[in-house]
Order: C-alpha cells, then structure tokens, then sequence
C-alpha cells in the first residue's frame, strides 16, 4: 500500500515587538533590576543622561534586543537606538518627536533609501512596522517630584500621544508600544505618590493604558 506523505510548510509568524509579551516582561525586569542597583549606589545616575545610558545597558542583556542582523539593505545592527526622530504626523515630513530609546527591527530599516526607493528623510533611515519606544525622565530632587520635572513628564506624554495616534489614524496602532520610565529621588511620600497618580491620569485621559503605554517609576533615593 503506498503511503502518502503530506509535507505542510508553515510559515513562522513574526511577533512583532510592541506585542512581545515575554520581551516587555524581560525590559521591565531589566530596569526593576536598574533601580534597585541605583537605590543602593547613589552615584550610578547622576544625570538624565546617565540614566539613558544604564537603560541601554541593561537593555543590551537581553539577548533578542541585542542580537545583531541585517537591515533590509544588508547592515547589521542591533535593535536598541537612542534619539530617532518619529513624524510628527502623516502630512509632513515633520520629524519633531525623538524618543530617549527607541527599539526596532533591522529587517524593518533601511539607511540607504526608503522602501519604496525614494531618498531617505533627513533622519538617515527609514523604519516601518513601528517597535517601542521609552521617554525618560530623571529627577534629582531629594524632597519632591518637582513641578519642573511633571510639566516636562506631560510633554513626553504628549509625544507619546502624538506617536500613537498616528499609528492608529493608518489603523495599526498595534505595531507601537511605549514606556514612560522615572526615576526619582524623591522619598515614597504620600505627596509625591499623589504626582505619580497624576501622571497616570494624564496617561489615561489620552487613552493610553496599560495596553499602549505602561507607567514605570522608582523612588531611588531611599536605601
């Protein structure tokens, strides 16, 4: 009796980075992990800058975000970059928002001309099928959240906002996900606590919850 073999070929299906639960688990452990080195090494962030770089580090452990492969015109690179500029909207060519961190796909650039062939916007790359983004904010003050640095945290929401609403206006607001990351010395206090409530009110007035953006504060400054 002749057997009849049938070969099925399935296609593995690419989970993009906004809906990688496992990977966000991993970031989220990694910068938990920043914290409470930073809670008992007070000189480790000394600057909002500092703290980009230690986020980058950590980031760099994870093993799928630091692998490097090719872009779609063959550079290599990782997944992890810092300062890309995003537009602003569909309209323009506008690149007004530039997150602290910004994670995405080699296969999803190209640095020599967009996908479709034209020249490259002045950014010097070109991205699709979105990724995360972070917006960072280190606040040094020993007493408080200052008002300085709320104000500042509501202009990261507002580009986050901008980001997110661009992605849903071309229907693929999954494709993005996003961070807000602080970090504070500031003691847990039951007034500095009433900040970081308003800062998820901001968030969720512009409708961005737990599902597209995920809050993530630290009180460093207590051992």
């Amino acid at each position: 009796m002749k057997k009849l073999f049938y070969i099925v070929l399935i296609e593995e299906k690419k989970v993009l980075l906004s809906t990688n639960q496992v990977l966000k688990d991993e970031i989220e452990l990694k910068i938990k992990e920043l914290a409470d080195n930073a809670t008992i090494n007070k000189a480790l962030i000394l600057t909002e800058t500092d703290l980009q770089c230690q986020i980058y580090k950590k980031l760099s452990e994870i093993e799928e975000l630091n692998n490097f492969s090719n872009t779609d015109d063959g550079f290599s690179t990782n997944k992890i970059h810092t300062e890309i500029s995003w537009f602003s909207d569909n309209n323009t060519d506008r690149l007004s928002i530039r997150p602290d961190i910004t994670l995405l796909e080699p296969r999803n650039l190209r640095i020599t001309s967009r996908f479709n062939g034209t020249p490259l916007p002045s950014k010097g790359l070109h991205s699709v099928d979105g990724g995360i983004i972070m917006e960072l904010k280190f606040d040094r003050n020993l007493k408080t959240i200052s008002e300085k640095n709320f104000q500042g945290i509501v202009k990261d929401i507002q580009s986050i906002e901008t980001i997110h609403n661009r992605f849903d206006n071309n229907r693929i607001g999954y494709q993005i996900y996003s961070y807000l990351i602080l970090f504070s010395k500031a003691p847990n206090s039951e007034s500095n606590m009433q900040k970081i409530r308003r800062i998820q009110q901001e968030l969720n007035i512009r409708g961005l919850n737990d599902s597209k953006c995920k809050f993530i504060y630290h009180f460093i400054g207590v051992v």
